[in-house]
């Protein structure tokens, strides 16, 4: 083995302990990846979701049907080549319902510990009393969270 074989093996390594820290360091000090989105069902009944959706120039990345019980929750986990991103990402999600209702919205993810917060009849009591005894429900109701 040359000279030239012992550089490139050190190259080699000293890459590959850059790579490592590269992706590790964020996970040890963050904690894992939050979920793409998380799926809330607060009816009495069971629906179907179907959920699409669409990175920054407009690719579907995701375009999956679940069936969701009662009062259940579901969640879908980040794929990894999205688990490694650490700069701002604006997804838009349709989120469709029983075939019937649909909602599309478009988050900006600043980071992997984002996700998209999806809810099925969700009730919104407004900001005053009256709206508090009445309140209005929301078939899709899609959210920007953050896991701390």
């Amino acid at each position: 083995m040359g000279s030239n074989d012992g550089k490139l093996v050190i190259l080699f390594m000293l890459l590959t302990i850059a790579l490592f820290f590269y992706v590790s360091l964020p996970f040890m000090f963050r904690g894992p990846a939050a979920p793409l989105f998380v799926i809330h069902n607060h009816d009495v009944k069971g629906h179907e979701v179907a959920v699409e959706v669409f990175d920054q120039q407009n690719k579907s990345i995701i375009n999956e049907t679940y069936i969701l019980e009662p009062k259940s929750d579901m969640l879908r986990s980040r794929p990894f080549s999205l688990r490694l991103h650490r700069e701002k990402r604006e997804y838009t999600f349709k989120v469709t319902m029983d075939k019937q209702i649909t909602s599309t919205d478009k988050l900006e993810f600043p980071n992997s510990h984002a996700f998209a917060d999806v809810r099925l009849y969700s009730k919104d009591y407004g900001d005053t009393y009256l709206d508090y005894e009445s309140p209005k429900t929301i078939p899709i109701l899609i959210e920007f969270n953050e896991m701390m």
